[in-house]
């Protein structure tokens, strides 16, 4: 009697587990075909390869050109920076701290924690605390804070 029992509240279980998987990929493939059917007709070349003029985020003419060149500058510096830094760190935590237990783990378990936090977190509070802070938001600090 008892088995049967959990095997039906198992069954139940997995059917709301499927369900609630099933509309939530519903719900997103619905929200992308809505995002691409009202956005293609405003897809162009001409958007992807002029830098934005004046009045371009009030409906006027230009691109996006600068945002992507910009994007792609801090990915790369970012990646170079975090190389630089990474590895050494790396070879420090894993060559010199193996005397240490305790320290090596600590390091690996507050790694492991700022590893988990998306770099798009990082970035706004770089940016807000460089406004905060009064200074002009420019490439290098954007670099230096996802590096």
């Amino acid at each position: 009697m008892m088995n049967r029992r959990k095997i039906i509240e198992e069954n139940i279980f997995r059917f709301l587990s499927g369900l609630a998987t099933y509309s939530l990929i519903a719900l997103l493939a619905f929200i992308i075909i809505i995002i691409f059917v009202k956005g293609f007709n405003c897809l162009s070349l001409d958007m992807v390869i002029k830098t934005p003029k004046g009045g371009y985020y009030y409906g006027g003419e230009g691109g996006v050109l600068n945002a992507i060149i910009g994007s792609l500058y801090i990915a790369f510096g970012a990646t170079f920076i975090a190389i630089l830094i990474g590895v050494p760190a790396a070879l420090y935590i894993n060559m010199h701290l193996i005397r240490y237990k305790r320290t090596q783990n600590t390091i690996r378990y507050l790694l492991d924690a700022l590893w988990g936090i998306p770099s798009i977190v990082y970035g706004a509070f770089g940016f807000t605390l460089m406004l905060f802070l009064g200074m002009n938001a420019s490439l290098i600090a954007g670099i230096i804070t996802i590096a």
